[in-house]
């Protein structure tokens, strides 16, 4: 039997269909669903696929109160799915909790590129520490903080990251009642990139490794 392509896992089940030759099912797995399709081999890495994965998660997303967005090219046989999802059995439970009813809104800020000293070579312990901490979780303008700090009382969780580029990336998970509302307090703000809602990709616990 071929092995299982994952492409998120739920705590509901999703009633399977077909789609262009492939079907998605759900496979049960103690209370966890591994929301899947059989295949003999990972998809390669193309645009095409991307989207496809991305469409199938989005319909998923539509149907269950919680998803969590498996990373691209998670093919994996029965037993070994099995056993992930036993050993990570927490974590994955705790994830549900967390993006139930909720979804991921993602704001882009591009920030004045500042000069900086990369943490390895910084002069002190605390010096260190802060430098650490500032690239784990980069600052934008305090004037966009404030914009930003409208809409925090719709904000369950928030993740931060710095792009090559320099861009700031803000990951809000959202309840889904509340995304009109939550755009609404960023409305109209020329720095500001707003996509969403999206599924929880964003919010997904390391549990492949």
């Amino acid at each position: 039997m071929a092995p299982l392509y994952v492409h998120a896992l739920t705590d509901t089940p999703v009633r399977r269909w077909t789609e262009n030759g492939r079907t998605i099912d759900s496979i049960p797995i103690g209370s966890v669903f591994a929301v899947c399709e059989r295949r003999p081999e990972a998809p390669p890495l193309s645009e095409d696929e991307l989207r496809w994965q991305h469409a199938i998660v989005i319909r998923i997303a539509t149907e269950v109160p919680a998803v969590l967005p498996a990373r691209f090219g998670s093919l994996v046989d029965a037993r070994e799915l099995a056993a992930v999802v036993r050993r990570q059995h927490a974590a994955i439970e705790e994830a549900l909790a967390v993006v139930r009813g909720k979804v991921q809104m993602t704001v882009r800020i591009v920030v004045k590129a500042a000069r900086s000293t990369p943490a390895s070579i910084a002069a002190t312990g605390r010096q260190y520490l802060e430098l650490r901490q500032r690239e784990a979780s980069p600052r934008v303008p305090p004037r966009l903080e404030a914009v930003l700090s409208r809409a925090s009382r719709y904000v369950a969780r928030e993740r931060r990251e710095k792009t090559p580029a320099g861009a700031v990336v803000l990951y809000h998970l959202v309840e889904r009642a509340d995304v009109d509302r939550y755009r609404a307090t960023l409305h109209g703000v020329a720095a500001l990139t707003i996509s969403g809602p999206w599924p929880p990709f964003a919010f997904v616990p390391e549990i492949w490794s």
